[in-house]
């Protein structure tokens, strides 16, 4: 059985740091869906490599295992998981296009690896801390 970690959220209701991570983790892709479809300006070339979002979402999740296990730090982790998880789709379909990020195969994808997140939260955040 697993540990049940509390930690206050926002409203100052009491919930653990797993659905905390879950929450935060699902706000973060929204926002990052809407703020991308708002303003679907390319990302940064260097040297003719196109970086994308989820590159970055990726090398901040591994710097964050690797150096840090301090509580705040839950809310960078559902940033830069939510960041990596936006474009997991666009990823798997080898999308070149912008409607290849809005395409219903990269949100039916997106959609079941945030189940695979919801189910694996408390392993993920266990791991963490």
């Amino acid at each position: 059985m697993s540990k049940q970690k509390s930690c206050y959220n926002l409203s100052g209701d009491n919930m653990n740091l797993y659905d905390q991570f879950f929450l935060f983790t699902t706000i973060s892709i929204l926002l990052i869906r809407v703020w991308v479809y708002l303003f679907p300006k390319p990302s940064p070339t260097i040297k003719q490599f196109r970086t994308h979002h989820w590159m970055y979402g990726l090398l901040f999740t591994i710097i964050l295992f690797c150096i840090s296990n301090i509580y705040t730090n839950l809310y960078l982790l559902s940033i830069s998981v939510g960041l990596f998880l936006d474009e997991i789709g666009f990823i798997l379909i080898n999308g070149k296009t912008h409607e290849d990020n809005y395409s219903p195969k990269s949100f039916l994808i997106l959609l079941c690896f945030i189940i695979i997140l919801f189910i694996f939260r408390e392993k993920i955040i266990d791991f963490y801390f």
